[in-house]
């Protein structure tokens, strides 16, 4: 085999290559230098696999803490090296989208479309918030105040109460956040709720009557 590219060579078989090569039985200085080529080759794509390894676990609700842990590292060190790119990017345009967003969750519930809710929910909300609970709550909302007419005056805060922007600030957002919005139906309005994590899934979906107290979140 013609060992100049390593390109077409499976991660495990590139980490076997540089195992077994640059020994001391090696005198050509072309070899130790395909070697270090090899091995540089292994780094890269050992940190590319790395990345996607921690992008699917925290796809999977995996938590800093968990991943830092795993790693030998604090969750903020974790954090900062594998989600400074792209899950504060997420987690910036998730700010800017969760009003949006929050008004298309309750549009779509009154259209029927549990689906296009599910979509953003993570796995451990879609267990618990199935199609026959949530749609049957609605039906409820709907039989006694008819459908629904607008979605207004939207209001962003984190998980601990302080607004979405300073926390962003402090790139905090990772603790999650919950959208407000009032629901105007033909006969009357409603609390709606939804709660989001650090990278805008839903956790939890909430509709209240107006003035409720001692709300889960």
């Amino acid at each position: 085999m013609d060992g100049s590219s390593a390109t077409g060579l499976s991660l495990a078989e590139l980490a076997s290559l540089v195992e077994a090569g640059g020994g001391a039985e090696s005198s050509r200085a072309a070899d130790e230098v395909l070697m270090i080529r090899h091995a540089d080759e292994l780094v890269r794509r050992s940190r590319e696999r790395l990345q996607e390894l921690v992008s699917v676990a925290r796809s999977h609700d995996v938590s800093w803490q968990e991943i830092g842990g795993a790693l030998g590292v604090s969750r903020q060190a974790a954090f900062k090296r594998f989600g400074s790119k792209n899950e504060e990017d997420m987690m910036t345009a998730s700010v800017t989208d969760l009003s949006d967003r929050t008004i298309e969750v309750f549009a779509h519930l009154d259209a029927g479309d549990y689906e296009a809710v599910r979509a953003h929910m993570t796995y451990a909300c879609g267990r618990v918030l199935t199609k026959r609970k949530l749609m049957g709550v609605w039906d409820q909302v709907r039989s006694e105040s008819g459908r629904l007419d607008a979605c207004v005056d939207a209001t962003t805060q984190t998980a601990d109460g302080s607004t979405a922007l300073s926390k962003l600030a402090n790139r905090h957002l990772s603790t999650g956040a919950i959208v407000q919005v009032t629901l105007q139906h033909e006969a009357g309005e409603w609390i709606g709720r939804v709660a989001y994590n650090g990278t805008g899934k839903i956790t939890g979906i909430l509709i209240a009557a107006p003035g409720s107290r001692d709300l889960p979140f």
